[in-house]
């Protein structure tokens, strides 16, 4: 098979030649393009009138008013924004996960709840008396407040032995903010 395409090709280049052999194939190529440019043109039509209706419905967003909301509905808003205190023992399972990644150990902790009647927010309260690294304490606090946006830390105590030591004693207080029910 190979040999037979070898000797078709080597005839037609010595009957037409390279430049015949190049002028066949721009035909070809011509003959197709011909073929296939309505179909192209009906692509960029199709695609030039997409980019009209949403260059249009851009514009129409822009005019148009935004909702105007009383301050009682952006309240709600904003609070219905938090979770539920139904979300504390998972928030608390993620702070002890975070912990043991960043091999700090959390002995014991002291914990507080506040809730007031007719309060928008619940407020839960958690104390932890921490010996470790700084780097480990640092990494700790950050990713807690990066893992639960809803926690802010109120306290970070660090005190140290000696200067000499590069171990830590901290307290922190973390503050778990949830919406009333």
């Amino acid at each position: 098979m190979r040999q037979t395409f070898s000797r078709l090709w080597f005839r037609l280049v010595r009957r037409i030649g390279h430049a015949g052999i190049a002028g066949a194939v721009a035909l070809l190529a011509g003959i197709a393009l011909a073929a296939l440019l309505p179909q192209l043109q009906r692509d960029v039509r199709a695609a030039a009138a997409a980019r009209a209706a949403h260059a249009l419905a851009a514009q129409q967003r822009s005019l148009a008013r935004p909702v105007a909301l009383s301050p009682a509905e952006v309240a709600r808003a904003y609070v219905d924004g938090f979770p539920a205190m139904s979300q504390n023992a998972a928030d608390l399972v993620q702070v002890f996960a975070v912990a043991r990644n960043h091999h700090v150990q959390l002995a014991k902790g002291e914990y507080q709840l506040k809730s007031d009647p007719g309060a928008a927010f619940v407020v839960y309260t958690a104390t932890f008396p921490i010996h470790g690294e700084y780097d480990a304490l640092k990494g700790f606090s950050a990713d807690v407040l990066n893992a639960l946006p809803h926690v802010a830390m109120d306290e970070l105590h660090l005190s140290r032995d000696n200067a000499g030591s590069t171990a830590l004693d901290a307290v922190v207080r973390f503050t778990f903010y949830y919406r009333s029910l």
